[in-house]
């Protein structure tokens, strides 16, 4: 699963002068842990990324502000024999970096990134948060407070408006859904020490789902840095239940927000997961759809001569939920206009494909997933996604090759079998004008949309 990469990138100093290649191999720990080893000669920082299962967000009797809370204080509030707030300024030392993080509400990632020298060093030090992290309560305080915020800000914009109104459409009043909104009354300031004591007992095992270690290391020290980076934890896999209705039924919604400054208009649908095969397609397709030069922003400029365009991208709910979008702000009196333009041309785009020269569609994207193995963290973070989808090992030294096995064939056949129809979207629009959208459901909050049908 390669959908985080060009949004993630993050920039180290290449390796210059490489004298071997790359290379990828399945390998077990000492203390018997699968990982992957992607052994990149020449490269100064070593990667270690672990991803661990968790069903919390599927659950109704826990609080779904836990995990988001927890990734962020795990390293900051301290642990056993490391005070609250000391391991920022000693990986700063150690030239290392650590993060923790959700993805796709279904694993928790964990990353480090060091100096090869310094891998024991910080390995110790990021075991012992994970292990038996002290969970400061003042630190605890001072994040829940400013997430509780940053999404107070979000609420207030438009737009985040419309695709909370799509996810109460699609997942009604499931606790998947609060877990991807965390609207729920008094989910933050409800929030205890306690609730994040127990998503952390519950998450963090031995028995991560994927391990990848990244960077100029061996197969034996990896492995001993693997084990050392799990030991003491729990050797049990926890028991998960991830059971959720997704109803992606077509419809057209009107969000009416008097106090809206602009209008935006959104177009949402289901793709298959990335599991299935197809994700370089889709990137490629993605392309030629939105952009400032996509179909897209041509048929609105070139029929309503508007200056704005559409932007269009893929994205996960969890990771067998993944849906396309279509999203741009547009002129509020125009927008049937903009919406009936968008689906004519989405539809010409579904049944003659992108156009123009493919290789030059290719090339940019290629020549970003060719250079990876120069970049250690991006390309373990797309080796870790990749193993939870069940990829062979060293699939992300094979991205470019991907790219190479594109035609306009298999775009043509992705789109026939996977893309939805120009009728098959959920529809979102948030204006100030309650008439912008006629024959919509006109709903006045996100939650009444899981009643338009």
């Amino acid at each position: 699963m390669i959908r985080f990469l060009l949004a993630l990138l993050v920039v180290f100093i290449p390796a210059l002068g490489r004298a071997e290649a790359p290379a990828a191999s399945p390998e077990i720990s000492p203390g018997g842990i699968a990982f992957t080893l992607l052994r990149l000669p020449g490269n100064k920082d070593v990667v270690l990324t672990a991803a661990w299962p968790t069903g919390w967000a599927y659950r109704e009797d826990v609080n779904q502000a836990a995990p988001i809370v927890g990734t962020r204080l795990i390293l900051s509030g301290g642990a056993e024999g490391y005070p609250a707030g000391e391991v920022i300024e000693t990986f700063a030392d150690l030239k290392a970096e650590a993060r923790l993080y959700l993805t796709a509400q279904d694993h928790v990632i964990g990353e480090i990134v060091t100096r090869k020298e310094n891998v024991p060093a910080v390995v110790k030090i990021a075991n012992a948060h994970l292990r038996a992290p002290t969970l400061d309560e003042g630190w605890f305080a001072r994040i829940r407070d400013g997430v509780a915020q940053s999404m107070a800000e979000a609420r207030a914009r438009p737009s985040h408006a419309g695709f909370d109104a799509v996810r109460w459409a699609v997942f009604a009043d499931q606790p998947l859904r609060s877990a991807l909104s965390l609207d729920a009354p008094g989910v933050f300031g409800e929030l205890t020490r306690k609730d994040v004591a127990a998503w952390h007992r519950e998450t963090f095992t031995r028995r991560p789902e994927a391990v990848v270690v990244a960077g100029d290391i061996d197969a034996e020290a990896a492995g001993k840095a693997v084990d050392a980076l799990l030991a003491g934890l729990p050797d049990n896999a926890p028991a998960l239940s991830r059971q959720a209705r997704a109803d992606f039924t077509p419809r057209r919604i009107l969000l009416h927000l008097p106090d809206a400054q602009v209008t935006s208009l959104a177009f949402i649908a289901p793709l298959p997961p990335t599991r299935l095969g197809g994700e370089v397609e889709d990137l490629i397709l993605t392309g030629a759809l939105g952009g400032e030069k996509g179909v897209l922003f041509d048929a609105v400029r070139t029929r309503l001569r508007a200056s704005y365009g559409f932007a269009a991208g893929f994205s996960n709910y969890t990771r067998e939920s993944r849906v396309l979008f279509v999203a741009g702000e547009v002129e509020s009196g125009r927008l049937a206009e903009v919406e009936e333009v968008v689906r004519d041309a989405f539809a010409a785009f579904r049944k003659a494909g992108p156009g123009g020269d493919l290789a030059a569609r290719k090339a940019p994207l290629r020549a970003q997933f060719a250079k990876m193995p120069d970049f250690v963290l991006d390309v373990a973070r797309a080796e870790l996604q990749s193993a939870l989808d069940g990829f062979q090992p060293g699939r992300s030294l094979r991205l470019a090759a991907e790219f190479d096995a594109v035609t306009e064939e298999s775009l043509r056949a992705r789109l026939a079998g996977a893309f939805p129809g120009a009728g098959d979207f959920i529809v979102i629009a948030v204006s100030p004008d309650g008439n912008a959208m006629p024959n919509a459901c006109v709903i006045t909050t996100p939650e009444q949309a899981a009643d338009c049908r």
